[in-house]
């Protein structure tokens, strides 16, 4: 079977496919990442492309949501359409993946320097008739440490030491001796950080010797064609036979593309790297580890490893130095993993007297409280409606997406890119919300008003556009604006951003219950992850997202899974520390509890009456 050639716009970039491949597939191998929150079910609609030239017919699911309108002007649903025939594809930057907002900075913690990976130049006595020691031998003595010495490295040893006059560097992980390079290089010891996350990846180079980060790529995990969220991740390794290593792969070559991308930036030798460090969530680190992760899909949520994973990158497919580890950070259990320990890790919170939380919301939700005597954590899915997933017109924090939304005498907002506003992210709607709560166009139970209720300004009752399937907002006028479509955040939307708050305050409820503190009791709270950080704090407490405390006890602290992992790279006690706050803190399953029912998650989508 002849192949077919794609070419998608912007970019002009070409890729030849087989005839009935799906344009998100192709895309994929052109290395475009479509959105596609439903995992390519063609349920959600936001995978949207427009077809330039070729002829690529609407599928019955197509018909059913995209208007005739749209598919009369070329729109279709990247996940439903198959490529037959030579066609140009225009992929729009709120279907792009890659423009996504990704939070890179964490908290900058004091870094002691006391990597697992060192150095020692070395200037050997060469081997003599009277003298005849083995070339291992002679290292031991002048180094005065003990380690053990892979055979690849002992079998290259006699080459290495007579091209280098028995001048050379050894380079010891964890008293293995993993290289021995010709003259002095201990100016060169590097290491790469990687927060794995189920949306976006983040990789910081390291310099080992003095904790300088050197660079930073972030990309968007390339699994997403697969699904946006781990569950969706797990059901592909089920239902497809090759499953995990469709999405091994999709790993393992982005994460060396970034490693790659790191060492140019930084104008060094990838085979001077020595050591990775991998802190993800609990799926993800499976999937790094090409581990199944279907014991995750089905009760107890059981883990097939917890405890942390030390191993040679070149098992693993990763390209840096031949005899270089990759660390994979300790799980907690469930859905709680590598990147909550790093969480922990990075702020501390294992060490304070006082009671302190963490909420990391992300596509999935983690929470953890406690104090150095006690820890308790839980997970909660509450990602799809932050994330864009389940809202009428929403979307990831791309360009064109409404991020901030403010309302006085009329609406206010700020869109991503400084663009036309074509769509709503997690944290506009947030906003929207919650202004709209504090103007009274929504009640303490979530309802949107009808326009004679409503008792404010005309601009502001204009907008309360009344449907037979509840109200609805008009944040945008598509006649107004520069926008070329009115934009709205509907009653089902209010009703999916209650649900999706309401999981991660029935957590947080139920973690304080298990410890029997109040807010009052918790003395600070740390917002973690992509999400986390670029949320308004007085409008997280205003919708009950986060605990009513002083804004002043919130902190944002960036990407703290990517802090801790660097954390790990830099000081080998912190690999131990890890271990430790993995034993010590005691997770708890929600969905076990009595107290985590309905009539809890109904009560908690509500705000508190005025």
């Amino acid at each position: 079977m002849s192949s077919i050639k794609a070419t998608f716009k912007p970019g002009n970039c070409s890729v030849y496919v087989l005839s009935g491949t799906s344009i998100l597939e192709a895309a994929g191998r052109a290395g475009i990442v479509i959105t596609s929150p439903c995992g390519g079910g063609g349920t959600c609609g936001k995978c949207r492309v427009k077809i330039l030239e070729g002829n690529i017919l609407a599928t019955s699911i197509e018909e059913k949501i995209l208007s005739k309108e749209d598919i009369s002007s070329g729109v279709r649903l990247a996940c439903q359409s198959k490529i037959t025939s030579a066609c140009i594809i225009d992929i729009p930057p709120t279907s792009r993946e890659s423009a996504q907002q990704i939070l890179t900075k964490g908290i900058q913690n004091k870094k002691e320097i006391k990597p697992s990976v060192w150095k020692k130049y070395i200037e050997l006595e060469k081997p003599t008739l009277a003298s005849p020691q083995a070339n291992l031998n002679l290292i031991r003595e002048a180094v005065k440490t003990s380690f053990h010495a892979d055979i690849y490295v002992i079998r290259s040893l006699s080459a290495i030491l007579d091209e280098a006059d028995y001048k050379v560097t050894c380079v010891f992980s964890d008293g293995e001796l993993i290289s021995v390079e010709k003259g002095d290089t201990t100016g060169t010891d590097y290491g790469v950080a990687f927060d794995i996350g189920t949306t976006t990846l983040v990789g910081t180079l390291l310099d080992l010797n003095t904790g300088e980060e050197l660079a930073l790529v972030s990309r968007t995990n390339p699994q997403i064609i697969y699904g946006d969220d781990v569950i969706s991740r797990i059901n592909f390794t089920i239902t497809d036979k090759d499953g995990l290593d469709k999405l091994f792969y999709k790993i393992s070559r982005e994460m060396n593309d970034m490693i790659s991308q790191l060492s140019k930036e930084a104008g060094i030798n990838i085979h001077n790297i020595y050591k990775v460090a991998i802190a993800g969530n609990s799926t993800m680190q499976h999937v790094c580890l090409r581990i199944t992760p279907k014991s995750l899909a089905k009760i107890p949520f059981n883990l097939v490893i917890r405890e942390p994973v030390e191993i040679k990158a070149k098992k693993l497919g990763i390209d840096i130095n031949s005899d270089a580890f990759v660390y994979v950070l300790p799980s907690i259990a469930g859905f709680v993993g590598g990147d909550t320990v790093a969480c922990i890790l990075a702020t501390q919170l294992h060490k304070k007297n006082d009671i302190k939380l963490i909420i990391d919301i992300g596509t999935n939700g983690e929470i953890v409280l406690g104090n150095n005597k006690r820890i308790i954590a839980a997970s909660t899915a509450a990602g799809p409606s932050f994330e864009g997933a389940r809202i009428s017109q929403g979307m990831r924090a791309t360009i064109g997406a409404i991020e901030k939304v403010i309302i006085n005498e009329d609406v206010e907002y700020n869109v991503i890119g400084n663009t036309a506003p074509f769509g709503i992210c997690g944290t506009g709607l947030i906003d929207g919300v919650a202004e709209l709560l504090k103007t009274g166009v929504i009640d303490e139970t979530g309802r949107i008003v009808s326009q004679s209720e409503y008792k404010g300004n005309e601009n502001i009752r204009r907008r309360i556009i009344e449907t037979e399937k509840g109200n609805d907002f008009l944040l945008v006028d598509g006649h107004a604006a520069r926008s070329k479509r009115p934009i709205f955040i509907s009653q089902k939307d209010v009703r999916e951003l209650q649900l999706a708050k309401a999981a991660i305050a029935a957590g947080i409820k139920i973690l304080q219950k298990e410890l029997n503190v109040t807010d009052k009791d918790i003395s600070e709270v740390y917002l973690a992850g992509a999400f986390g950080n670029f949320i308004r704090r007085t409008n997280a407490k205003r919708i009950g997202l986060i605990p009513n405390i002083s804004s002043e006890k919130i902190a944002f602290v960036g990407n703290a899974s990517s802090s801790g992992a660097k954390l790990v790279l830099l000081s080998c006690d912190m690999e131990k520390e890890t271990e430790d706050i993995s034993n010590q803190t005691h997770y708890i399953e929600l969905s076990a509890r009595s107290d985590f029912n309905e009539n809890f998650m109904n009560e908690m989508m509500f705000s508190e009456k005025k």
